[in-house]
């Protein structure tokens, strides 16, 4: 049996347009996008160290140890 959902049609005299706020678009990143395939279980070892670190994201922890890391190899 499928679950119906109410659907909400768009009426546009309901618009306040005193509750409209104004919206900045956000600065783009400096930075480049890459991507890479890393196992599952590094991952899921990734995730738990980061947690222990502060609870920050792996993604963040590795670029931390990237930045360390390169540091490193070009003193």
């Amino acid at each position: 049996m499928k679950k119906r959902t109410k659907t909400y049609k768009y009426n546009p005299s309901e618009w306040d347009e005193s509750k409209s706020v104004e919206v900045k678009p956000e600065k783009k990143a400096s930075g480049v996008s890459t991507s890479i395939r890393l196992p599952k279980e590094m991952v899921a070892k990734l995730k738990k160290v980061a947690r222990k670190k502060g609870d920050i994201g792996y993604q963040t922890l590795l670029k931390i140890w990237i930045a360390e890391r390169l540091e490193k190899e070009i003193a």
